[in-house]
């Protein structure tokens, strides 16, 4: 009796396919291309740059790859991504918070480069200026001689012609700083600190952030430790904070007096932070607005993290066209694209109807403005204050 044949799987490996998973150490048949336990790929591929390279751009550029699958429908379907997320279909898609992190760093990415362009077309502008500037003050020299000239004649008239005077009118630089001596001790009124007449060391802290300004604006120089001998306060931790915060507040507004774009750029890097934690209070109160609905906080969130990423790329597409495109005054376009987006997602996601969606809708962005405003305050306070 003939025994039926027995067909083995193939042990022997394929070229670049090994039997034992590197990432787990499971075992594999030799044709075997993922992993049955862990998912990793089978191949035995020394790491190169060509395979490093491919590795980072497969994710984006495959047609099935999991950003695909959740970016278009992201945007084109508005809530249907977290819906399908918190119903189990997780595994086709980028978890949320990640996807958000991803998306808002990009955004800040793409938002200094459209800054650091937008100075560089401004260059040729800055050079014109600086050309008529200067010819502006060739014009301007014969009537500033003039102007020194009588300056010089008044308080000659002004002054007893002796020995002292002579020295003092030696040259006209001099009589320009000896005038502005004069001015000075006629008008300026010396600051009293509050430290050299309370007694008692009850100062207030509005008080205390007085005393250190106007001391910081004459002696520059002095460490924090050093500025608070002078002044008599005690070297504690907080008078310490509070001396270097009156210290870069005082420089951050000089800085703002001259280039205001650096100030709003320091402000910016550090607003995405503030609205990141934000986020769970946003979550709250839509929680309490859409507390009948069957969803967890957690749920929520997801929601939440899915409107946020799209508010940021719909801002990164805004930047990115107006690095070749000028856009100026078309904000509107992009914030009025992202209510429609957030109006459709919530009806979608809560499946409330039309009135119901508005009311909550509007008060959701009553409520977000408001914590925007908050955060920039924060973040202006914090930027000033501390950087």
């Amino acid at each position: 009796m003939k025994l039926p044949k027995i067909h083995l799987p193939n042990l022997k490996p394929v070229p670049q396919k090994g039997l034992e998973c590197l990432n787990c150490g499971q075992p594999l048949s030799g044709s075997d291309n993922f992993c049955s336990h862990c998912g990793q790929k089978n191949s035995t591929k020394k790491l190169s740059f060509g395979v490093f390279i491919s590795n980072v751009f497969s994710g984006f550029f495959s047609y099935d790859s999991r950003f695909w699958r959740t970016f278009i429908p992201l945007l084109t379907k508005p809530g249907k991504v977290s819906k399908e997320f918190i119903k189990g279909k997780r595994v086709k898609f980028v978890n949320p918070f990640q996807l958000y992190l991803n998306v808002s760093i990009m955004f800040f990415i793409i938002l200094g480069i459209s800054n650091r362009f937008s100075e560089n077309t401004a260059f040729n502008d800055v050079i014109k200026i600086g050309e008529s500037n200067n010819s502006l003050s060739e014009l301007n020299e014969e009537k500033i001689d003039s102007i020194k000239a009588d300056v010089k004649k008044d308080l000659a008239e002004a002054i007893p012609n002796d020995s002292t005077s002579q020295k003092v009118f030696t040259g006209l630089d001099g009589v320009l700083d000896f005038a502005k001596e004069k001015v000075n001790d006629s008008t300026s009124v010396e600051y009293v600190y509050h430290i050299k007449n309370d007694t008692l060391g009850k100062i207030s802290f509005a008080n205390k952030i007085k005393d250190f300004y106007h001391f910081f604006e004459k002696h520059r120089k002095y460490p924090a430790s050093q500025a608070l001998d002078s002044l008599g306060y005690e070297k504690s931790f907080w008078n310490k904070f509070y001396y270097l915060s009156t210290v870069n507040g005082y420089k951050n507004f000089e800085q703002a007096k001259e280039d205001s774009d650096s100030v709003t750029e320091k402000v910016m890097s550090k607003i995405s932070i503030v609205l990141f934690i934000f986020l769970p209070v946003f979550t709250l109160f839509l929680m309490l607005i859409y507390i009948r609905r069957p969803f967890t906080y957690m749920e929520h969130l997801v929601f939440v993290f899915h409107t946020q990423t799209v508010f940021f790329l719909l801002l990164s597409i805004f930047y990115l066209l107006n690095l070749f495109i000028p856009l100026t005054n078309f904000e509107w376009v992009f914030i009025i694209l992202f209510l429609i987006y957030l109006y459709k997602a919530l009806r979608h996601f809560y499946g409330q109807g039309r009135i119901k969606t508005f009311i909550k809708f509007t008060l959701l962005n009553s409520y977000y403005m408001f914590l925007g405003f908050i955060g920039f305050l924060i973040t202006t306070m914090a930027t000033f204050i501390l950087s």
